[in-house]
């Protein structure tokens, strides 16, 4: 993977995340209309009614859609023990600059940009998954190492990224 695409892909998530954090401001703006005593529409006008789904839990643990993920020349796998062993009350630097503590419990902490997000991590079938709060499916990828280095796909996307770890949470994420 060239510089230039390992840029353009962390620019196009931090796009993403950045709608992402839009459209959750825009939902909680028309939840606290909805909530909090709007002021009574003029009898001209129609309010469509609303409709609130029931929360889907897709894909079900264990069914995500995977990709071939690549990694470098000299990376080996490792397995699902090893992998919680690797990461769990640890802090990784990811790139573009994201940090994110993996909590013993199964919950992750992240900070990017001075913002702090939060969601869970587990491992399945010796891949690593995270879902993100507000995400409606986890993202998982096999993990390999080379050296003190961690691999693995930051968003299912084909190239495995390099992952510093670090123990505990020195940053105290919460």
């Amino acid at each position: 993977m060239t510089r230039t695409n390992a840029v353009d892909r962390r620019g196009a998530w931090r796009l993403g995340f950045g709608l992402a954090v839009l459209l959750t401001v825009a939902a909680g703006g028309v939840w606290y209309y909805w909530h909090a005593g709007a002021k009574k529409v003029q009898e001209t006008q129609s309010v469509p009614s609303a409709v609130i789904a029931e929360p889907v839990s897709y894909p079900a643990p264990g069914k995500e859609p995977s990709t071939k993920t690549e990694f470098p020349a000299g990376a080996a796998a490792i397995s699902g023990p090893e992998i919680t062993a690797a990461l769990s009350d640890h802090t990784a630097l990811l790139p573009g600059g994201f940090v994110e503590y993996y909590a013993p419990d199964g919950k992750l902490h992240g900070l990017a940009e001075e913002k702090h997000y939060g969601g869970s991590w587990t491992v399945r079938n010796d891949s690593f998954c995270t879902l993100l709060e507000g995400g409606d499916a986890s993202v998982c990828s096999p993990v390999e190492r080379e050296g003190n280095t961690l691999y693995w796909s930051m968003d299912g996307e084909e190239g495995a990224s390099p992952v510093s770890t670090m123990p505990g949470n020195p940053r105290n994420l919460k």
